[in-house]
Order: structure tokens, then sequence, then C-alpha cells
């Protein structure tokens, strides 16, 4: 008999092999390796095999829900449960209402929802506030009678109430037979989201059942709302705290600017975690206390504790801040070290912490490694080559930024006219300002109408940039007072005076206003009015507040953990002309 090779060949994988090996799939090369066994083994025909690779693939970062799509487009007959899977997979994804409309195409294909269809559809409608939508989910639920499953109900309440209709969401809640804890904290969450913090109470007052879920969301209500006192209250009372407890806590008291109430309680917590740390340090950076958010970052560091993305940008924006360029570039250095994903919010903070330390060559560097770009990334470079000097350069990035269709946001376009003003590029200001709403639909803020007011002041447009000022529908005191500074730069006696009038019924106390007017009368050599405009302002008990500019100058930042020699070098500028026009005022 002749011997063949066959029988060294190893046995093609059955449905139950593939089966237990794709729910032991810990990696995503081991999960493409399964895919590819089932497929060359016509394992795929099997509903039950495709209902399982495709319930697999959406825990896996496979770009997004695009794999699961077309994994699903793939099967000839799919099943309800590989319908509910991809409808769940598309809820949770950035583009929810995809949900929606694929949802549409299981009703024609004739496949029959369930009751665990609806839940995943309910969120979808919540996080894009499709009320309509959901009202029509409500009543096919209705008709399909799956609309007393728990699941089902509460994400009904939780569609109702995020859509601004909590008045059916407690009805639903009302009507429903069975309501599990989760039913009853689905309720109080709604409430405390929408602000309604007097139902909440009452409602957390009849609950049966309390669980630390539901003792954090009335906690977070409380404090969203700057009621600290109420929410300590309950803080104190919770008979168990988990870390949530304490980091809601800890962030509250930030937000309400009580930074010592936050550091109490950080240095009671019993265990901290990431969370903590990154609150605490956060709380710090936005409470313009960089130097102690620093030094907690070291601490943490020397804690071994992980830092998370949020605790780098807010070191990174701390950074920014005190231009702390050394710090900066040791924190992106632990960046690439500890192979931190760089993604859009990351490398944000890191352009705008080099822009601002002036290091413009390192932040174009990260720009041009990052992928992918968001509209920030894009906003934040161009006003850093704005405000370094690199006006052309700024303007060919965000014309490049138009050709990737790149939608630009309000702060983008002030990094754009800041980049005319520095250049001195009236025209192209005047496009872009105009572009504003003409294209991208996009109302001018008192931001944009400065820097345009900036631009035609440097370009001594003077009664342009009136002009502009007058056409806002309220009067703002900065932008006169920018242009009351232009005037003083071209020597504009004359419309000094008409802007100075205008302040004067803005800012009836700002004797800033009657310094500049006194200095363009001196510059034009008109001493009696200057003279009269300084009797004027003390006849009226205003004074000048002195100027000041400091450079700080950091060195050895944090250089073996601690702060050493922070050098503040202060310089007051007097103008010439104020010594002049004081010692007329002495004669």
């Amino acid at each position: 008999m002749p011997i063949t090779f066959a029988c060294l060949l190893p046995a093609p994988p059955t449905r139950p092999l593939c089966l237990s090996l794709l729910n032991s799939c810990t990696s995503v090369p081991h999960f493409l390796q399964i895919h590819a066994q089932i497929l060359r083994n016509r394992l795929f025909d099997d509903p039950f095999a495709a209902d399982e690779l495709l319930r697999v693939s959406l825990t896996f970062p496979l770009g997004g829900t695009q794999y699961a799509r077309k994994l699903f487009s793939q099967i000839p007959h799919p099943t309800t449960f590989a319908w509910n899977c991809i409808l769940g997979g598309l809820a949770d994804s950035p583009s929810p209402a995809s949900s929606l409309a694929l949802f549409r195409r299981m009703l024609s294909s004739g496949a029959r929802p369930t009751a665990r269809t609806f839940p995943s559809l309910l969120k979808a409608c919540a996080r894009v506030a499709a009320r309509e939508a959901g009202g029509l989910l409500h009543g096919l639920m209705i008709k399909l009678a799956v609309d007393r499953d728990n699941f089902s109900t509460n994400g009904l309440i939780h569609m109702y109430c995020v859509c601004q209709r909590d008045d059916l969401g407690r009805r639903v809640f009302d009507l429903s037979q069975e309501r599990d804890v989760a039913s009853w904290t689905c309720m109080l969450s709604a409430y405390v989201s929408c602000g309604l913090l007097d139902r909440a109470r009452c409602l957390f007052n009849e609950m049966p059942e309390r669980g630390i879920i539901t003792w954090n969301a009335m906690i977070n209500g409380y404090m969203k709302s700057g009621d600290t006192d109420a929410a300590r209250e309950l803080f104190d009372k919770m008979p168990n705290r988990n870390t949530e407890s304490w980091n809601t806590m800890i962030s509250g008291y930030a937000k309400c600017h009580q930074l010592d109430m936050s550091r109490k309680l950080f240095d009671e917590m019993p265990a901290k975690n990431v969370v903590s740390w990154s609150a605490m340090i956060t709380a710090y950076a936005q409470g313009d206390c960089p130097f102690e958010a620093l030094a907690l970052f070291e601490e943490m560091r020397r804690f071994d504790v992980t830092p998370n993305c949020a605790t780098v940008v807010s070191v990174l924006l701390v950074c920014s801040q005190m231009g702390a360029l050394e710090q900066g570039r040791r924190v992106h250095s632990y960046i690439e070290t500890n192979k931190m994903n760089m993604d859009p919010t990351i490398g944000t903070a890191l352009i705008d912490m080099y822009a601002k330390c002036g290091c413009i060559d390192r932040a174009v560097k990260v720009f041009d490694a990052l992928v992918p770009k968001d509209v920030f990334s894009w906003t934040a470079m161009i006003g850093g080559l704005a405000i370094n000097g690199h006006g052309a350069e700024a303007l060919e990035l965000f014309g490049q930024m138009e050709r990737d269709a790149v939608k630009p946001n309000e702060v983008t376009f002030v990094g754009v006219l800041c980049a005319c003003s520095h250049g001195g590029l009236v025209e192209q200001a005047r496009q872009c300002f105009d572009s504003m709403r003409a294209v991208y639909g996009l109302e001018p803020q008192i931001e944009h109408y400065g820097c345009m007011v900036d631009v035609l002041g440097r370009a001594g447009l003077l009664e342009e940039a009136v002009l502009l000022v007058q056409s806002m529908a309220n009067d703002n005191a900065v932008l006169w007072g920018s242009l009351l500074g232009a005037c003083l730069i071209h020597g504009n006696a004359m419309l000094g005076e008409y802007v100075v009038d205008r302040l004067v019924e803005l800012r009836p106390d700002d004797g800033g206003v009657y310094v500049l007017l006194s200095n363009i009368y001196a510059a034009r050599g008109r001493w009696d009015d200057a003279r009269k405009t300084r009797m004027l302002m003390k006849l009226r008990g205003l004074k000048k507040i002195l100027g000041c500019s400091s450079i700080g100058m950091f060195m050895g930042l944090f250089m073996n953990s601690t702060l050493e020699n922070i050098i503040y070098d202060v310089r007051r500028e007097i103008i010439v002309i104020d010594r002049l026009v004081n010692e007329a005022d002495e004669v």
C-alpha cells in the first residue's frame, strides 16, 4: 500500500476548537490568525461561528468599527444576535448615529428585533440627542412587547432625560413594574445631569437601597452646582467609600476654587490611584499654582504611579504657563521612553508648550510626526507660528489645513488674524475675517474683532478700525482701548479725543484712559492739553496703575526632583513721555 503524506499534515481545526481559541484570544495577531483559519476551513458559513467571530472582533482595536462592519457585511444571512452585536458596537463608537441607520436595514431585511436590540439603540439616541428617533423606538418597543425589560426601561429613562424630557423619563420610571438599583440610579443620575437636584434628593431619600454609585452621583451633582457643604454632608454620611468618592470630592473642591480642601482630602485618602493624582495635579494647574503642580508630579513619579494622558497634559500646560522649557522636555522624554500613545491631545499639548517656550522648531517636529492631526493640533501649530513671528508660515499652514479639508474653529482664526497682524497683511486679514461667516458659518467674537482692530491700527487705517468697532452690536472697552493705543502710535489726537469719550462712558473710573490721551497730546507737543488732561484725572481722583513686566528665568527645574534656583528679574519700564508730563504738572 503506497504511503501518502496526507496523514502527516495536521487535521483541520474543528468548529469547537476555533470557538475555544476565540474565547481565549488575547491579542490582535492571534485573532487575525484564528479568523484566517475559520475562512480557510469554511467555518464562516456556520452562523454560530460567524456570530462569535463578529462579537470578539468588537473587543479588539481593529481600526474602530470598520473591521467589524466589513466582517458583518460578508455574513450572507445575519442572525438577530449578529445584528445586535454590530448595533451595539456602532452605538459605542464615535459615530453612534450610524447604528440607527443600520437598524433601518435590519427592519427592511425582515430580521425581528429582540429586547436586547433596543438598549444600544436608545444609548445612541441619547448620545446624539435624537429625541424623535427615541420616541419612535419606544413605540416599536411597546408594539413588540419588549418595553418591560429592565435594560430597555433604564435605556428609555436615560434617553428621555438626556433629551431634556425628564417628565417622560419619570413616567417610564413610575410605570415600570420591577425597579432594580440600576433603575433608581438611572433616574437619579438623570435628574442630576439636568440640574434638578431637589428632585434628585427626594428620589435619593426614597430609595430602598443605595449603592456607592448612587451616593457618588448625588455628591457629584452637588459639587457641579457649587454646593460643597451639601456634598460634604453626604460624603461624611457614606457607609462605604470607594476611590471614585474621594476623587469626586477632590475635583469638586478644585472646581469651586477650594484647593486647600482638595489637598486635605487628597492627603487623607487611604488609597490613591492615577485618577486621584491627576485630579490634584490638574486642580493645581488650573488654579494658578504651577509650582505645586510640578512638585506633586515629581512626588507621583517617586511613588511609581504611572501618569495617564490627563496628568501629562496638565503638566505640559503648567510648563507652558511658566515657560519651563527644560521641564517640558523632560515630560516629552518621559512620554517617548515609556512609549505613551502620542494621541492628538498629548501632541497638541506638546506643540503648545514648545511654541509658548519659544522653541518653535521642536513644535514643528512634533506636529509633523503627529498622526492623526485634529483641528486642535492645527490650531495650536498655527497659533504657535503666529506668536513667534512666523506669520507667513502660519498662513501657509492654514492653507494646507483647508486643502486637507480640516474645518477651522474660532480659535484657529484668532491665530490666523494674529499672524496677519504681525506680518502687516491687511488684505489677507480682511479676507480671513470675512470668510468666517461666508465660508465656515462662524460668528466673529470679541477676540476676532480685537485682532482686526490691531491689524488696522498697526497699518494706520484708524478710520476703518473705528467703523469696525462701531459695527458691533455692543460696545467693548477693550476694543476702544486698543484703538486708543493705535491713536497714540500714530499721533492722531483728534481721533484719540473721540475714542476717549467712548471709553469714559464705558470705563469712567479707568485712569489709564486719561494717561493715554495725555501721552497723545504730549507726543504732538500740545503740552497745555496734556496738563489739563492730567489735572482732570486728579480732580476725579483717578490714579495710574504703574506698569511692569516680569521675566521668570527657571534654572534647574526639578533637578534631582526639587525646585532649585527660581530667579525673578522684575523690570519697571516708565515711558519718557510720562516723566515729561509729570514734570510739566509739577511746574
